[in-house]
């Protein structure tokens, strides 16, 4: 699987965040939710009527909501299961 950005990903497959597209802000705003490149995540749901993506972060145990502005700038690809 090649990366691709979350908008695309499908849903409960583990991922690694390879890159994030975007500014010191949109960096600094995901630090804070706990995602960093190189994490394990898993997309958990999308709202409906383009709504926000909920992340879950497969190393930490928590499950964040993000906009889909932001989660077009995650790019991410198919994570190793030996996690």
């Amino acid at each position: 699987m090649t990366a691709q950005n979350l908008l695309e990903a499908p849903l409960e497959w583990p991922l690694q965040i390879v890159s994030i597209a975007g500014g010191e802000g949109v960096r600094r705003r995901l630090f804070s939710l706990g995602l960093n490149v190189g994490d394990r995540i898993a997309l958990a749901g999308r709202g409906i009527l383009r709504g926000p993506l909920l992340i879950k972060h497969l190393d930490l145990g928590i499950t964040v909501a993000v906009g889909r502005g932001i989660a077009q700038k995650i790019m991410a690809e198919a994570a190793d299961e030996r996690g």
